[in-house]
């Protein structure tokens, strides 16, 4: 029966360990962080969030075309149809020569899918293939703008404010890098959008100016992975560059390598720093970092024991739940409990019990408070029988002095109780005797 009151008294102190109302995840500083050009830069797993490196990655800059991921996002949230034709106009043309803005090459006259309008805005970087797209969705570029702020705003990009939908330069066009971390990890969501950005090179169906089609080419994807003269990025699954003076060299990308999904902005570099930056950061994180378990859930942690309850139940303590976090290959995990190992009844439920602790190389990244599922009634006996236990274990000589002469006074009663029934026995026996002879002598 013990047992079974101990098994059950232990699922629910699990179970308040699985409704714990409180959790704190904490960043993991790493000292080893690569030296880059960019001067901003901000790496993060995906798949939980984990933040593993944020340099200036707060600070607002001009985001240049890495701007064209959010277009590329209203584009897709605004078309249903993928396949439906855009005819390309003078005024999707206008002012982009003069800005010198890059183009994918649709010229007035041309009439490309949607689709095919997505890869010219992604691959090359293509105002023309902007303009169409801000255009036709909704009559003007300064309402598809509206847009873009709109859909920033639900993101939670608290620090990005859109001018223009190409990136050309404009003092009002800033945001983030973890902004723009946040627009990649959603706009990834949409399977047509990571498989635009997963493809190095497009031939589009027969255009006017090109009835062979047009072949659109991404800008990062030729010096990523192509053997010698290139930048090695394991994992790399596509990105997005940008550029104007004012800006320097940007990019925003994705790589996945042993289960980690990453995705890493960079900005404010030069020439092919950008790159050469993805490089250096995506090859020192895989190369020195794995996702660990830090803890299992339904692990033990620790012995809890009730004192005056009803029986002294036991717990095992057990682990909320299972945590996991991106870390260095060779950082020493600490699971630790602020915990009692015991607790005075009476115990209420939501009673806080402790803290659980997670230390990673010395450095605390996980935390929770811990509560009591049930409650646990005071018991006057086990109280007066735990006190009598106790003093006979800090004071063991002291605790024999009463109870010697207790024992005595005890044994002088049984002694004497004793006496008195076998005295009471033989008058019996007497009076019986007496008895049978008053008989005898009547008869």
């Amino acid at each position: 029966m013990r047992t079974i009151n101990n098994l059950f008294l232990s699922v629910l102190l699990l179970f308040s360990m699985i409704n714990t109302v409180k959790a704190q995840d904490y960043p993991y500083t790493d000292e080893t962080t690569p030296t880059i050009t960019s001067t901003n830069a901000y790496l993060i797993d995906i798949d939980n969030g984990q933040v593993i490196w944020s340099f200036n990655g707060e600070t607002e800059i001009y985001p240049a075309s890495m701007t064209k991921v959010m277009t590329a996002v209203i584009a897709l949230e605004t078309f249903t149809d993928l396949e439906e034709r855009i005819t390309i106009t003078d005024e999707m043309w206008a002012g982009l020569i003069e800005a010198d803005a890059s183009v994918a090459g649709f010229w007035p006259g041309d009439a490309p899918t949607v689709r095919e309008l997505l890869y010219g805005v992604l691959l090359p970087s293509g105002a023309d293939a902007v303009n169409a797209l801000a255009i036709r969705s909704f009559g003007s570029v300064s309402t598809f703008v509206e847009q873009m702020n709109r859909k920033a705003a639900e993101l939670g990009m608290d620090h990005t404010h859109f001018a223009n939908p190409t990136g050309l330069h404009d003092d009002t066009l800033h945001a983030s890098l973890k902004d723009i971390s946040i627009l990649m990890t959603y706009a990834l969501g949409n399977e047509t959008f990571a498989e635009i950005l997963a493809t190095p090179s497009y031939t589009t169906g027969p255009l006017a100016s090109a009835p062979d089609g047009l072949t659109i080419t991404s800008t990062c994807w030729p010096v990523i992975n192509q053997g010698e003269g290139s930048f090695s990025i394991p994992g790399f699954l596509g990105g997005k560059t940008g550029y104007t003076p004012q800006a320097g060299r940007c990019l925003v990308s994705h790589a996945q390598q042993d289960a980690m999904h990453m995705v890493l902005v960079t900005a404010g570099s030069q020439d092919l720093g950008h790159i050469q930056d993805a490089s250096t950061i995506y090859n020192w994180y895989f190369d020195r970092y794995s996702r660990k378990s830090l803890m299992e859930e339904g692990s033990a942690l620790q012995e809890i024991q009730v004192l005056d309850a009803w029986e002294n139940p036991t717990f095992t303590l057990k682990a909320p739940s299972t945590v996991t976090m991106d870390l260095p290959k060779d950082a020493v995990i600490e699971v630790l409990t602020e915990v009692p190992d015991t607790l005075q009844a009476p115990v209420e439920a939501g009673d806080e019990l402790g803290i659980l602790k997670i230390t990673a190389d010395g450095q605390l990244v996980h935390e929770e408070v811990l509560y009591a599922a049930d409650s646990y009634r005071y018991s006057g006996f086990m109280h007066i029988r735990n006190q009598i236990h106790a003093f006979h274990k800090r004071h063991p000589v002291l605790f024999w002095i009463p109870v010697i002469p207790i024992i005595l006074v005890l044994g002088y009663l049984i002694l004497y109780i004793r006496y008195q029934i076998r005295r009471a026995r033989r008058r019996r026996r007497k009076a019986k005797r007496r008895q049978q002879t008053q008989r005898k002598t009547r008869s």
